[in-house]
């Protein structure tokens, strides 16, 4: 499947690279939050709105990882959108849960050097996927059919063939 489609084995780079990303993340906020065993930090992770923040990134991961695993013909366009949307998310240039992520990531960023070697190999790993349709419509559509991707994988088997 990736000799013919390289694209995928570039998108699994990228995806182990955003979860270095996330992990680099999770050990610099370890540091400076207050003393938790790991099952109270994952509760923390995924229901406290203080670790809200770090949602786009591990939706975004799980995304990836869950269309790699199951939606065997991800086209060259949508692999080019993921990179784009994963680059903005780590650099800028997204919406208001973006900007929430930049506003805990960048300080960390600045102040970590695990984390700023992480989001180094991440956006090398992120270069290495095709590019965005220089077309403005082309780009769009490739954008529009992952984000639809994204909701028809996050519906599950069961709810994919209810109406």
């Amino acid at each position: 499947m990736t000799a013919e489609r390289p694209w995928l084995t570039a998108l699994r780079a990228a995806s182990a690279a955003l979860q270095g990303v996330l992990g680099a993340l999770l050990e610099a906020e370890r540091r400076l939050a207050p003393p938790a065993t790991p099952l109270e930090r994952l509760q923390q992770i995924r229901s406290d709105p203080a670790w809200a923040w770090l949602q786009p990134l591990y939706g975004l991961i799980a995304d990836v990882d869950h269309a790699l695993a199951y939606a065997h013909d991800l086209p060259e366009s949508e692999s080019a959108a993921i990179g784009a949307h994963a680059r903005e998310l780590l650099s800028g240039g997204g919406g208001s849960a973006e900007r929430d992520f930049l506003a805990h990531y960048r300080p960390l960023l600045q102040t970590d050097p695990v984390l700023a070697m992480a989001h180094a190999a991440a956006l090398r790993a992120l270069q290495a996927l095709p590019p965005e349709p220089e077309n403005q419509a082309e780009r769009l559509h490739a954008r529009h059919q992952w984000n639809e991707r994204r909701r028809f994988l996050r519906m599950g088997p069961r709810r994919q063939g209810a109406s």
